[in-house]
């Protein structure tokens, strides 16, 4: 834009100095409106807003957005979208504000969805959408661009806190310890991960875990999480320490994105505190042998069959159908192992192989079943919330003969486990991957 009042206002703007850039913005739609170029209107009215919404002034900063999408040349839409539902977050207008950031989402090109999704559950939260919240708070915290995941799993720990389930909560707040955080950002988990460790039961971890936040000079335990730290004392047979005072506690305001920042109440939902993996039936490859055994082995047991039935004097037809009984099995073991789910390669095999090539950036195209253009785009939003990291264990599985689960345990670099629940399809011998989706702790169940 070629305009001297929008230079000016964009020196202010970058020293944040944003009344003063709103004044020159301003100031450039009145006087420079005439010579505008294609798209600079979209870009005044962009910049016009990123002001209000820095001053607070949501309803006028909603406004000027709207205007800004109002520019078929402006580009810069899904930046828009994002912000447009931010200022109607900030005047309660959620549901608007979810479809907008639901817009911002759907652009695959959108370099920081992190933004979009921590938008989301800020939403999700203030309408008390709990279980939405903490699905947009996992996706924000898992996305790559995503410069301070913390804060996403701060919120995400606090959400199941919320929802009654401890157990997730702990998962979260763990994984924020895996970052190697410091200062008042580890003291806040450690205080949360105190919390949730009495609301599981867990007595020990939270006695541990609250006397480690004691133990610092510049901060100290709310008077809620105080309240659960004598909990844990007197379930461990230590009885009261007396009244306790919190004026030298140093942490973070509530963020304003958290639960506890929109509703002091809760609702108490019943907690699932099954935490088994799953079982199944899926037969072992050693249990036929028929995927394992050499060639001399199995010309071996035909021998051995020949034998047996020559002492029973079985000979000429005899011995061409003691032939054809051993071939008949060998079908049957295949067929059996068809319809119990097994293959070449296995599904272990192709997890684990699908995983080292995604963490080395190879093509992942021989892993995963992606027939249409459809399921090509839907394989690039899915990938974004897949961690690369080559270290995989298949924790548990279960088959059929066309379709197969798998949860799997993927340990990262930097250290913790994200935990995955994989879908596989039959692809004629040999399985392919449809579909993968990150679970927690109390969702560690294949089916």
């Amino acid at each position: 834009m070629k305009s001297t009042y929008y230079d000016q206002a964009t020196i202010a703007y970058n020293a944040q100095d944003y009344p003063q850039a709103l004044k020159g913005y301003y100031q450039c739609l009145k006087e420079d409106w005439n010579s505008f170029e294609p798209g600079d209107a979209g870009l005044l009215y962009h910049r016009i807003g990123n002001c209000l919404i820095k001053m607070r002034q949501y309803k006028e900063a909603a406004t000027s957005y709207q205007k800004a999408l109002q520019d078929e040349d402006y580009n810069e839409k899904t930046s828009i979208y994002v912000n447009l539902a931010t200022t109607l977050n900030g005047i309660g207008k959620y549901s608007e504000a979810i479809s907008f950031f639901n817009k911002a989402l759907a652009d695959v090109n959108y370099a920081t969805p992190y933004r979009a999704y921590m938008g989301l559950g800020s939403a999700y939260a203030r309408m008390q959408k709990y279980i939405e919240a903490g699905t947009a708070y996992r996706n924000a915290a898992l996305d790559e661009s995503n410069p301070n995941p913390v804060k996403a799993l701060l919120n995400l720990g606090e959400t199941f806190s919320t929802l009654g389930r401890p157990h997730d909560a702990i998962e979260a707040y763990l994984a924020i310890l895996d970052f190697r955080v410091t200062g008042t950002s580890l003291n806040t988990t450690l205080e949360r991960l105190g919390q949730a460790y009495v609301a599981a039961g867990r007595y020990d971890d939270a006695l541990d875990t609250f006397e480690d936040v004691l133990s610092q000079e510049r901060f100290s335990l709310s008077q809620e999480a105080y309240d659960d730290y004598q909990k844990a004392r007197q379930a461990l047979g230590f009885g009261d320490k007396g009244s306790y005072s919190t004026e030298i506690k140093d942490s973070v305001a509530p963020d304003e994105t958290s639960p506890s920042a929109f509703s002091s109440q809760y609702p108490s939902l019943r907690y699932n505190e099954s935490e088994g993996y799953g079982a199944g039936n899926v037969p072992n490859l050693n249990d036929t042998g028929f995927f394992t055994a050499t060639d001399d082995e199995l010309m071996e047991t035909g021998r051995r069959q020949l034998r047996k039935e020559r002492k029973l004097r079985h000979t000429g037809l005899k011995v061409l159908f003691a032939i054809l009984v051993i071939l008949i099995a060998a079908l049957g073991t295949c067929i059996f192992a068809y319809t119990q789910g097994l293959g070449i390669p296995s599904q272990e095999t192709v997890i684990k192989d699908f995983f080292t090539a995604y963490a080395a950036d190879e093509s992942i195209e021989k892993y995963w079943l992606a027939e249409s253009n459809e399921d090509k785009t839907n394989l690039k939003k899915t990938l974004n919330g897949v961690a690369k990291s080559s270290n995989v264990t298949v924790v548990s599985l279960e088959s059929t003969m066309s379709t197969s689960k798998a949860i799997v345990d993927v340990k990262l670099p930097e250290g913790g486990v994200l935990h995955y629940r994989i879908t596989l399809s039959r692809d004629f011998i040999t399985w392919k991957i449809i579909g993968i989706e990150l679970v927690f702790a109390s969702e560690k169940q294949v089916a």
